[in-house]
């Protein structure tokens, strides 16, 4: 109950600091008045805040209060990702490992966050995807794992994931050629994965997390390539 309370007023002061008026930073109310304007008690206010701390979000000076960090304005990078393209089997490996190392990180900060709102997401992803019945899978495979890149409240492995989409598509479309699966055919071994995952979230134990992540995402690198036992 206290996690849910926690989730439900960090939910709410992050969309207040999402507000145009915080974009140069600022002190925050007094803890007393924001737990008035949030709805909660004070301690559960402290949780919500020390997790926006976390995120970079505020910083707290002893003394003198909470602060909103202003906001960052990041320029182009010299780099176009998404320019980024595959030509070969082992660009592909690339990519995949790329695409491990920032989804597990994403999935261990979802669960050291606790959003059970977020992880509901999560569940109800996941259940799309074995309900699915279009013509290609890819996309209802892909909102499971943007859901927990979400959950990390960390916008950055949201990016990154949306700037491998096609990438990841072609990969998906590649293994599945090469084993002669159908792009509509639902894995219910994948499916199960998923629900691996979901319960590890749960839990909150990061370390469960992590394995079931990464056992996923190794066996997911194995089916692409055809070589899963």
């Amino acid at each position: 109950m206290l996690q849910d309370l926690t989730s439900h007023a960090h939910s709410i002061l992050s969309g207040m600091l999402d507000a145009p008026e915080w974009a140069s930073g600022g002190k925050l109310p007094p803890e007393t008045e924001l737990a008035r304007q949030v709805g909660v008690s004070r301690p559960v206010l402290r949780k919500a805040i020390a997790l926006l701390r976390e995120e970079g979000r505020i910083v707290s000076r002893r003394g003198s209060g909470n602060f909103v960090q202003p906001r960052v304005v990041v320029g182009t990078p010299s780099v176009e990702f998404r320019a980024l393209s595959i030509r070969t089997v082992h660009d592909m490996k690339n990519c995949m490992r790329f695409r491990q190392i920032v989804e597990m990180a994403a999935a261990e900060d979802a669960a050291r966050i606790g959003d059970s709102a977020a992880i509901d997401d999560i569940a109800r992803a996941n259940a799309a995807l074995a309900a699915y019945e279009g013509t290609s899978v890819f996309d209802a495979d892909f909102n499971f794992h943007l859901a927990i890149a979400r959950a990390s409240k960390n916008s950055y492995y949201e990016v990154a994931l949306e700037t491998l989409r096609s990438q990841i598509a072609l990969g998906l479309e590649f293994g599945r050629k090469l084993r002669g699966v159908p792009m509509n055919e639902v894995s219910q071994r994948v499916v199960d994965e998923h629900e691996d995952i979901i319960a590890a979230l749960r839990s909150g134990d990061l370390r469960r997390v992590h394995v079931a992540t990464e056992r996923h995402l190794a066996q997911g690198i194995q089916r692409l390539f055809g070589e899963e036992a």
